[in-house]
């Protein structure tokens, strides 16, 4: 269970630090998204919006719009239709036309752009709604919403009572036609009248005892004239309570058609302010879109990054162990590599130097070994910056040092130790009795117990004088004068000066600098040296920027450094 929050931790530090390396890349991503941001505001042409406020009612529950419309479900249908009914065809293409908005650029098309400035917000749990325009231009954005929600009022009217139109313009008419006559007592206030009901009825019943008597008898007898007063009074009776209840019907269709369930509370007015570009929201959203797109990139080069990065790549994928980190130190100009050994107080890199050291005298002392060589695989990882800073930590603890630039070709170390470097390791071939007179060519140093032998003038030919038996030869006579011989040998890639070495002093430290060797350059080397036969003993990630995943529990040392520094 430790172990597995170990690794997540150790990931979500790897995150982390890419982004702090990153850091620069993606804020320079960010302000490009808040110019783009900016641009945009600058180039948008303004918008506005202007908003009627609608209250719709339910229809009134009277008998006439029941028989008009019918009755709805619920509320939330009713409602839903009144707001597709805003948008449809018909009441857009009037606003459309009768507005001429096809001579208004952005309305040009035809009137489905008048359908895509629309829109129809409802205010929750309530019976308003907004009815809203966008325009370019705010006067014609409100001159629009207005006109568009009156024309809808009118429209709903005219929808809603278009059949009890007809029923009262048949009450109105003095003739009536049989049609109109039939409309009337067909409305279901005349026909479910309980009081009409009875009466009609009571009329058949009448009819038909008039039937059976005039069977019987002839018009003028008793009986059958007083039913037929008693049918005549009946349909009086019913002709009365119909007039009565059509002018009921008349009263109240002629108060539905003043009286509308859709009114409009607020009209709209001239937008003062547009609401398009929102132009903190852009440049939010630039600032997010570009953090988001530098963070990404971040990752895609880390991704593609088959540089070494952490001390798992050199444990994992170079498969020796490893020695230590040696961390990134900013340096004055001029300022010499070695002396950070030599600085008081606690110096987080020379520590770092100081564990290595340790780390390599295990394996020193138990072979015997007296020889080593600092190699990498390419140019610019730092050995002759870790060479002279080894040598010196050596020389430290007591032991006699000599650090030898192997490096015939492009020599670093008299440079560091500003030393000259008319004489050196190249000079030696052109002596008489070079083994006797070696010593003239070393160079002592301000730190007591280390010398140098620095590359010399560059021959010609730097290799063949390498391979001259005469050098295994000098090395084993100078083991005998010095505890430790270190060589700050070239660069494995292309020259195979390195492997030349390689075969006089057959065990080797790796260098590796942080986020610059590549993984299949120093894959490459290690085995070139393995099939040398020169044993690497470990490796070094060098110039190391950041704690985390690279230092790890170096870290907390880190900023105790620093500290001490203060």
């Amino acid at each position: 269970m430790d172990t597995n929050n170990q690794e997540e931790s150790l990931d979500l530090s790897f995150y982390f630090e890419s982004l702090l390396k990153h850091w620069r890349l993606i804020a320079i991503i960010a302000f490009l998204g808040i110019l783009g941001a900016v641009i945009v505001n600058i180039l948008m042409q303004p918008r506005y919006k202007a908003s009627v406020l609608m209250m719709i009612d339910r229809e009134n529950s009277g008998r006439i719009d029941q028989t008009s419309f019918g009755s709805w479900t619920s509320d939330e249908d009713y409602y839903r239709t009144q707001y597709q009914l805003l948008e449809t065809r018909t009441l857009l293409e009037k606003v459309y036309k009768d507005l001429n908005l096809i001579e208004v650029p952005e309305f040009s098309t035809n009137w489905k752009s008048l359908k895509n400035a629309l829109k129809v917000e409802p205010v929750t749990r309530s019976r308003l709604v907004n009815l809203t325009i966008s325009s370019y231009d705010p006067k014609l954005a409100a001159k629009i919403a207005n006109y568009l929600s009156k024309s809808f009022t009118e429209q709903n009217v005219k929808n809603r009572l278009s059949m009890a139109s007809e029923v009262l313009t048949a009450l109105e008419t003095t003739e009536q036609s049989p049609e109109q006559k039939e409309l009337l007592n067909s409305l279901p206030q005349i026909i479910n009248s309980d009081f009409i009901k009875g009466l009609k009825r009571e009329e058949m019943e009448t009819s038909s005892q008039l039937s059976l008597l005039l069977g019987k008898y002839t018009n003028n007898h008793p009986e059958v004239i007083a039913v037929r007063k008693k049918l005549e009074a009946i349909q009086k009776t019913i002709e009365r309570e119909t007039k009565r209840l059509l002018q009921s019907i008349k009263i109240d269709l002629s108060g539905q058609f003043s009286a509308n369930n859709i009114r409009i509370i607020d009209e709209a007015s001239v937008p003062l302010k547009p609401y398009r570009p929102r132009k903190l929201l852009n440049i939010a959203i630039g600032l997010f879109a570009g953090c988001i797109l530098g963070i990404l990139i971040s990752f895609l080069i880390d991704f593609l990054d088959q540089t070494t990065k952490t001390a798992k790549d050199i444990e994992d994928k170079f498969k020796i162990p490893l020695l230590g980190f040696v961390p990134h130190e900013k340096q004055k100009k001029g300022f010499e590599d070695y002396r950070i050994m030599l600085k008081e107080g606690n110096v987080l890199t020379a520590e770092n130097i100081r564990n290595i050291r340790t780390m390599l005298s295990f394996s020193l002392n138990a072979g015997q070994i007296k020889t080593l060589l600092i190699t990498s695989s390419l140019q610019g990882e730092g050995k002759s910056f870790f060479s002279s800073s080894l040598a010196t930590a050596f020389a430290q603890i007591g032991k006699k040092v000599l650090l030898i630039d192997g490096d015939l070709r492009r020599g670093r170390l008299h440079r560091i130790f500003r030393l000259s470097n008319e004489k050196g390791l190249s000079s030696l071939w052109a002596s008489e009795n070079v083994l006797d007179k070696f010593e003239n060519n070393i160079q002592k140093t301000d730190v007591k117990g280390l010398s140098v032998l620095t590359s010399g003038p560059r021959p010609a030919n730097s290799s063949e004088l390498l391979s001259t038996p005469l050098l295994k030869e000098l090395i084993e006579k100078l083991t005998k004068s010095f505890d430790l011989i270190i060589v700050d040998c070239p660069a494995s890639l292309p020259v195979a000066d390195t492997f030349i070495w390689g075969q006089i002093i057959p065990r080797a430290v790796f260098t590796a600098r942080q986020g610059k060797t590549p993984i299949k350059s120093a894959m490459f080397t290690l085995e070139r040296l393995k099939q040398a036969n020169v044993k690497v003993i470990g490796g070094i990630l060098n110039d190391c920027y950041k704690s985390g995943t690279t230092y790890g529990e170096y870290g907390y040392y880190r900023k105790y450094y620093s500290e001490d520094k203060n």
